[in-house]
């Protein structure tokens, strides 16, 4: 039963991907919807709560009273895979220091059907962390023995001393371990595991449904001295959490598997009821009956994991970016309610998606989703654009403060309340993000010690001057506080080129990205210097490239090999995964040596393979993790932004709505009538720099019915489509709703869609009806006055005038063009697209890519 999943091969990923590229149709859609509209029950302020969060008190328990504890969740309905906020008041403050010796909170998340039964704790994801002793020393952890186990045995009682078993524990006495009860009704052994090459027994092991780096349970998170908390819990859907399956459509549950929140509250007395003799740490799994009848349970309802609209329906695509498919995903069970067509959405490339726009009557997308215009040439379809969202690319944050007073003298009272608590602000300059951009710090390459630069720079940016002057609470930061490499997405984008504009137009960045030192003598990573200032490759990505490599930790037995930039710090598969992996504070690292994990040498049965495997995340109240996202990818994992200032660290601006739509009025008109662009070389009071703006391209070629369904979407879109929300059909949070006057332009768009006529018979879908009689007098300019100007786009300063918004048109003008590669492009479209669009798209829940890893031989 054990999974030990192997990596596939190059050859096998270049043909995923190639199949990836023609393989267009393959869909992007939402999951049906719940009721949201029973209010919360209470709430404690805060801006990420929902109609649906809640508030539960603890209880008096058999030894210790925890009826003053005030937990609040801050969305319990309508969940996917997701950061949920969890604040708390009233606990009792946990023991300084950065270890976790008592009073504090430790979260998991369960499946079982009745929160009251005696065997609902078997249901609960927790334990993953210890699983097989991966973790020998659990002193690591920085809680008391076995506190992050499902152990039955090792316990100690107050005073230190072995404490037996929890004299409520009714497993069987030769029980070792808390067993775990999946969802499909398989349970994992209550005993040691099988020493390494024993014959499988058929009994999973815990890692079988959860392993450390899957598992989403909190170890222990700190109550600050005033008795407030405040901790990101990642909750999971489905497959993402195997053995609840939350979500599943199952008998009982029509709606999807309800599961359930368990905030388990550690005092300071053992499962005796003995007060533990400080400084010790309490001891025992909150899985033991006597910690775990304590528990503070809250409902979670998911989006149920099934097709919104009905298999065999209607499909009409779309294509392009992926800054609109948080939103498209969402508005889809609106858009195929009372048995309407459905919309897919497919994530593709800038160059892919201006191709298949282009692409004449029936082989061409109805709909593509640009960050740069499409530039309509002569013999292409009638294209006009449609502003429809207002996103970001932002660096997303989980830092946990390690700022105990103990251990840092000298530390400010307000650092030593944060201790252990997720920092909410963070400023960073262009400088500080080409830093982090180009693996310049220490710690964020493999060795950095083959460069005599990189090993004169600070280990961290945590440590670096700059930084911390900018944030000065990291003067009170434990010396030692781990940083990961910065999570950033694969492969080309338009966003990736606004965050690379933003950072060489400073000054101070450019010089340092051209070699020469800060203030402090820190210098570029010198591998960096010819992809920024030379062929211009790395302006549109983000590069790893630093060449150096080293061997994992010495062990014996099966040699190593060495691991390099791609297995040390790989790149995240999207947007959506950089913004998971940065609330995990989990860069994903295969850097630590496994002799077993490569499986049985086939050229030699008597010879094991080794293999790196992924390093442990952060112990608890360590996190540090960033990464380059887009802002509504942050806020479904809860993750907080920083905000990006000038060189000077003046004019400091998040991305929240009031930057985001400063943003978009601080955008300039581009060369393609109609549109806006972002400039991020302008630097504008307010106004948030890597604001980004995202049109419907809409090709007018198309025949009914598919105009007037890409019509109606449109219409939806600059609606409904345009409430904030977290229910299925709004607008996801993280987003900014469109200025009034863009909204206008995307609904005069749509009306121009729904009578424009094509050009040509030849052009026309297959399945039209009879043509319009007279082609619409205004397929170049839409009828005057439809579309206003954009006076009432918020300016982001009175001394920063918004531009107008010019008339939507298909002109063909100059623009950002994507150059020759679109005539190869519509070359493969014009074959492969056209037969994938013909028949019904396959729903899909959701999308992942393999992850980027590498290692040198």
């Amino acid at each position: 039963m054990r999974r030990r999943p192997g990596s596939p091969s190059l050859r096998r990923r270049w043909a995923a991907a190639v199949a990836a590229a023609l393989v267009a149709p393959t869909a992007l859609l939402a999951v049906g919807g719940l009721d949201t509209s029973q209010p919360a029950l209470a709430a404690v302020p805060g801006d990420r709560l929902t109609e649906s969060a809640m508030t539960q008190n603890g209880r008096r328990g058999q030894f210790e009273d925890f009826s003053n504890l005030t937990v609040t969740v801050s969305q319990t309905r309508n969940l996917v895979t997701q950061g949920i906020e969890i604040a708390w008041t009233g606990g009792k403050p946990t023991a300084p220091g950065s270890e976790y010796g008592t009073n504090y909170l430790q979260i998991m998340q369960c499946w079982g059907p009745d929160p009251n039964a005696p065997d609902f704790r078997e249901t609960c994801q927790f334990g993953g962390l210890t699983a097989k002793g991966e973790v020998s020393e659990e002193q690591e952890l920085q809680v008391g023995v076995s506190a992050s186990s499902r152990s039955v045995q090792f316990n100690l009682d107050a005073t230190g001393n072995p404490a037996g078993r929890d004299p409520a524990e009714r497993l069987p006495n030769d029980a070792e371990f808390i067993p775990f009860k999946s969802s499909d009704g398989l349970r994992t052994r209550m005993k040691d595991f099988p020493p390494q090459g024993a014959p499988d027994d058929g009994v999973p092991d815990t890692e079988d449904f959860f392993r450390r780096d899957e598992t989403n349970e909190v170890v222990a998170t700190r109550t600050a001295s005033d008795g407030v908390g405040r901790t990101i819990f990642e909750v999971q859907r489905g497959s993402d959490a195997k053995g609840l399956n939350c979500g599943e459509v199952v008998a009982g549950f029509p709606a999807g598997r309800r599961c359930w929140l368990v905030v388990v509250p550690r005092g300071e007395r053992d499962f005796y009821g003995n007060l533990n003799q400080s400084p010790r740490r309490i001891s025992g799994s909150p899985l033991l009956p006597s910690y775990f009848a304590n528990r503070i349970v809250f409902p979670l309802e998911f989006e149920p994991i099934q097709p919104p609209c009905p298999l065999g329906g209607e499909v009409f695509d779309t294509v392009g970016s992926e800054l609109v498919a948080p939103a498209a995903v969402s508005w889809q069970a609106s858009l195929c309610a009372g048995g309407q067509a459905a919309f897919s959405h497919t994530v593709t490339t800038e160059v892919t998606t201006d191709a298949a726009v282009r692409l004449p009557g029936a082989q061409g997308r109805g709909v593509g989703y640009v960050d740069v215009p499409v530039v309509r040439e002569e013999t292409d379809p009638m294209i006009m654009h449609a502003p429809i969202t207002v996103n970001g690319a932002v660096i997303a944050f989980q830092i946990e403060a390690r700022t105990s007073k103990s251990e840092i003298p000298g530390s400010t009272e307000e650092a030593q309340r944060m201790n252990g608590q997720p920092l909410p602000e963070l400023k960073l300059t262009p400088r500080l993000v080409a830093k982090l951009l180009t693996q310049s710090y220490q710690l964020e390459v493999p060795d950095p010690s083959a460069n005599p630069d990189i090993a004169k720079n600070p280990r961290s940016i945590r440590v670096d001057d700059e930084f911390t002057e900018l944030n000065p609470i990291f003067k009170s930061f434990f010396p030692t506080s781990r940083h990961y490499p910065i999570q950033v997405p694969d492969g080309e984008s338009v966003l990736a080129r606004r965050v690379w504009q933003w950072v060489l137009a400073d000054e101070a960045a450019r010089k340092w990205l051209s070699g020469l030192p800060d203030e402090q003598g820190m210098r570029v990573n010198p591998a960096y210097v010819p992809l920024v200032f030379g062929d211009g490759q790395g302006m549109s990505r983000f590069p790893k490239e630093d060449p150096s490599c080293r061997m994992g930790e010495p062990t014996t037995g099966v040699p190593k090999f060495e691991y390099c930039m791609p297995g040390f710090a790989p790149w995240a598969e999207s947007l959506e995964v950089a913004a998971r992996q940065t609330l995990r504070s989990d860069a994903r690292q295969r850097i630590v040596w496994d002799e077993t994990a490569g499986g049985i040498d086939p050229a030699n049965p008597q010879a094991r393979l080794g293999d790196y495997k992924a390093a442990p995340p952060p112990l608890p109240g360590r996190k540090f993790g960033l990464g380059i996202t887009d802002a509504a990818s942050a806020a479904r994992y809860g993750l907080a932004t920083a905000s990006l200032c000038d060189a000077e660290g003046g004019n400091c601006v998040k991305a929240d709505t009031a930057g985001l739509l400063g943003g978009v009025g601080a955008m300039e008109p581009s060369l393609v009538e109609g549109v806006l662009q972002p400039n991020p070389t302008r630097s504008v009071s307010g106004a948030y720099p890597l604001t980004m703006l995202t049109y419907a391209a809409a090709n007018l070629e198309r025949a009914e019915p598919a105009r007037r369904e890409y019509a109606r979407l449109l219409r939806y879109i600059a609606t409904d489509g345009q409430t904030i929300g977290s229910k299925p059909g709004q607008l996801p949070p993280g987003y900014a709703a469109l200025p009034k006057a863009l909204r206008d332009q995307t609904l005069a768009v749509a009306a121009e869609l729904a009578k424009a006529t094509p050009s040509s018979p030849g052009t026309a879908d297959p399945d039209t009806s009879a043509p319009d009689p007279t082609p619409s007098s205004s397929l170049a300019t839409p009828t005057p006055g439809a579309i206003p100007s954009a006076a009432a786009i918020p300016s982001p300063a009175p001394t920063a005038s918004a531009p107008p918004v010019p008339v939507a048109a298909t002109t063909p003008t100059p623009g950002e063009p994507v150059g020759w590669m679109r005539f190869l492009l519509l070359a493969i479209l014009g074959v492969g697209v056209a037969s994938g669009i013909s028949g019904p798209t396959m729903l899909m829940i959701g999308y992942r890519r393999p992850a980027s890893d590498g290692t040198k031989t």
